[in-house]
């Protein structure tokens, strides 16, 4: 089957617009299958594709495998070799949705490299959850603004992807925000009050894909916004005066940077938790997941959206069309 795969890959290529498909590409995608029929149909000989038409099944096994860059692989493997011969569209279009799926997670958290996966297989989800819930009924959390802002910033990326843009935020209120040139906002990320702290924004406007996808707003949920409150309390901030304020800063009164964020969020870690987190870690370890790709719910798709949001990623939504929502 493998021989057959490969002739019809090559006779597909030679008609594509883009051209032929690069030898590595070819053997990739027939390993790809090759692997998948395995994990599908156990020791059962490699006779043909029949079984891609129980998609359920199929997405089923592939979601149960827990690397998403093989996820992502096998999807695409079956999906070439069901075009290139011939499988009607409606058994391609749920693998198409699958694979949307896993791009948007890859787009949010990218692949872990072998030290962050031996960071990930130390440190688990719940693991940091449970210190944060225990570090902040610590009546001495305050006390310190450097061990403060890795806290607060360790807890805002529980759900929210940012990189490092939390290094250059400063505190601006809406009513001078709105009236700042583009150039100006630029300058740096912003902490948007408005209603005093009754409502905040974080306003990206130096991210990586700024250039495309332009400024971002994105609402501050409140139990962080009750933390980032306080940060200005404990610092003595005025809203009259919090004007262009760093939110971050050390017990030195440094401001943070990108570079400090990692810094201290990596000092606070080890200490705490034995291992250093960066925010990409924390991408990985709290990004979204998708249970079923076959039928991913309004909530996962939601979790999606806002982290490609946030990453300055486009999500793709062709699995739209196959799904309830």
């Amino acid at each position: 089957m493998d021989f057959v795969i490969e002739q019809h890959i090559r006779a597909f290529g030679e008609k594509r617009k883009k051209g032929q498909y690069s030898e590595a590409t070819i053997r990739n995608y027939v390993s790809a299958v090759r692997s998948l029929n395995r994990h599908v149909n156990g020791g059962k000989p490699f006779d043909d594709l029949d079984w891609a038409r129980d998609q359920a099944n199929v997405l089923k096994v592939v979601a149960s495998i827990p690397n998403l860059q093989t996820r992502r692989n096998l999807i695409n493997g079956l999906i070439a070799s069901l075009q290139t011969m011939g499988f009607p569209i409606a058994v391609i279009t749920p693998y198409e949705g699958a694979r949307d799926l896993y791009n948007a997670q890859y787009q949010a958290s990218g692949f872990a490299t072998e030290k962050q996966a031996l960071i990930m297989k130390a440190v688990s989800k719940a693991d940091i959850n449970t210190f944060l819930a225990k570090e902040i009924l610590d009546p001495t959390l305050t006390e310190n603004n450097t061990r403060f802002s890795a806290f607060t910033i360790l807890s805002i990326h529980t759900a929210y992807p940012f990189r490092n843009e939390l290094g250059d935020m400063k505190f601006i209120r809406r009513v001078l925000f709105d009236k700042m040139s583009n150039e100006d906002k630029q300058e740096n990320n912003w902490l948007i009050l408005e209603k005093g702290f009754g409502k905040q924004s974080f306003a990206l406007t130096r991210y990586k894909t700024h250039s495309y996808y332009g400024t971002k707003e994105i609402d501050v949920l409140p139990k962080y916004a009750t933390l980032i409150h306080k940060i200005s309390q404990v610092r003595g901030l005025k809203l009259a005066t919090i004007n262009h304020q760093p939110l971050f800063v050390s017990s030195a009164g440094d401001a943070f940077t990108p570079n400090k964020v990692s810094k201290h969020l990596a000092d606070y870690t080890i200490a705490n938790l034995g291992n250093p987190i960066s925010t990409t870690l924390m991408a990985k370890i709290f990004g979204a997941k998708v249970k079923d790709p076959s039928k991913p719910t309004p909530a996962e798709l939601d979790a999606l959206k806002l982290q490609a949001d946030i990453r300055g990623h486009s999500l793709v939504t062709r699995f739209l069309k196959y799904t309830d929502v």
